[in-house]
C-alpha cells in the first residue's frame, strides 16, 4: 500500500507546481496586458489618425506647392504659325504648354525656374495659351491664359484719291491722299505716317511735284503682315 501512495502523493505535487506555473504566467499576462499592451495598442490606434492626417496635410502641402507657371511673353499677334514661348515657374519641373484646350508641348524648367518652349504651333485666329506645371502625378492649376492671334494673309489697302493715273492741272499742289484699310493697322506714305481712324480711313497730305509724282502706300497690320502698293500722280502747273 506504501507504493501507490507516494506515487499519488509524487503525482498530486506534480499537478500543483503545473497549476501554480499556469497562474503565474496568467497573472503575468494580465499585468503585461494591463500595463503594457492596452497603452501600446492605445498608442497605435491613435498613431494612424495621426499619420493620416500628417500624410494628407503633406499631400495638400504638395499639391498647393505646385504653382502654375507664368507667361512672360508679350506678344499679341503674329503673321507665324510657330513662335517661342518662355516664362517662370518652380525650378526643374516639367512644364506643358496647351493651346485651345489642347496639350501642345512639354518642356522643363531650368534650375532658376525657366523655360522656353519652341514651335509651339497656332491656328489661324485666335490662340488661347495656357500652361500647367508637373510633377509625378500631380499638376498644378492653369496658368493665366495668354491670347495671340495667328493671321497670315496682308491687309487689304484701297486708295480712295486720288486715283492712280490722274492728272491735276494747275491749282493747289498740296492735296490729300485719302484710303482704307482694317483698323488698327499701320500706314506710312511715303514714309511718313498716315492719320487712321477707327474705321480704318487713313489720310495723308502730299505736297506735288511737276511732272510725275509717285506715291508709295505701306500697309502693316498688328501680326506684322505688309500690304504694299503705289500710284502715280501726274501735275502740270
Amino acid at each position: 500500500m506504501y507504493q501507490p501512495s507516494h506515487r499519488l502523493k509524487a503525482e498530486e505535487k506534480r499537478l500543483y507546481r503545473r497549476l501554480f506555473y499556469t497562474l503565474v504566467i496568467f497573472t503575468i499576462s494580465i499585468v503585461f496586458t494591463v500595463f503594457i499592451g492596452l497603452p501600446v495598442l492605445a498608442r497605435i490606434i491613435l498613431l494612424f489618425p495621426s499619420l493620416r492626417k500628417e500624410q494628407t496635410n503633406e499631400n495638400i502641402k504638395n499639391e498647393l506647392f505646385l504653382l502654375p507657371p507664368t507667361f512672360d511673353s508679350t506678344l499679341e499677334a503674329t503673321n507665324s504659325s510657330k513662335i517661342t514661348l518662355s516664362g517662370y515657374g518652380e525650378k526643374e519641373m516639367i512644364v506643358k504648354i496647351i493651346v485651345n484646350n489642347k496639350e501642345s508641348i512639354t518642356t522643363k524648367t531650368d534650375t532658376e525656374g525657366k523655360f522656353i518652349a519652341k514651335n509651339v504651333i497656332l491656328t489661324e485666329g485666335d490662340n488661347l495659351i495656357t500652361a500647367k506645371i508637373i510633377k509625378d502625378k500631380q499638376e498644378s492649376s492653369l496658368s493665366s491664359p495668354l491670347k495671340i492671334f495667328y493671321k497670315k494673309n496682308p491687309p487689304k489697302i484701297s486708295i480712295i484719291s486720288p486715283k492712280d493715273g490722274e492728272k491735276i492741272i494747275g491749282g493747289e499742289r498740296n492735296i490729300n491722299l485719302e484710303g482704307e484699310t482694317d483698323a488698327g493697322n499701320r500706314v506710312t506714305i511715303n514714309d511718313h505716317l498716315a492719320i487712321i481712324d477707327q474705321d480704318g480711313r487713313f489720310t495723308s497730305p502730299i505736297i506735288l511735284s511737276d511732272g510725275e509724282n509717285i506715291v508709295k502706300i505701306k500697309v502693316t497690320d498688328n501680326a506684322g503682315n505688309i500690304a504694299e502698293t503705289e500710284i502715280k500722280v501726274i501735275y502740270n502747273p
